[in-house]
């Protein structure tokens, strides 16, 4: 059976970090990283569903000793001919 880590994906909105207290127990870093990329489209879909703006800036992705392992822009939720 595979060991699961603990990520915690945390967003920065401006100077802000919005901290997850929770973490989530996932295999690897990657799928931490994907995992926020799929939220993030989520956050970015709902905006502009509902026609607001998008406050995040990105996600932070640390592991369980709140070492950074990775920062995913908002912009990279979207397809790249999207992006600026």
């Amino acid at each position: 059976m595979e060991e699961l880590l603990r990520f915690y994906i945390h967003i920065k909105d401006g100077a802000d970090l919005i901290r997850d207290e929770e973490g989530v127990d996932l295999p690897t870093a990657a799928d931490a990283r994907d995992q926020a990329l799929h939220a993030a489209r989520e956050l970015v879909a709902d905006a502009v569903i509902s026609g607001r703006d998008l406050s995040a800036d990105a996600f932070l992705i640390a592991d369980q000793d709140e070492k950074q392992l990775a920062y995913l822009r908002m912009s990279e939720a979207l397809p790249e001919r999207l992006r600026y």
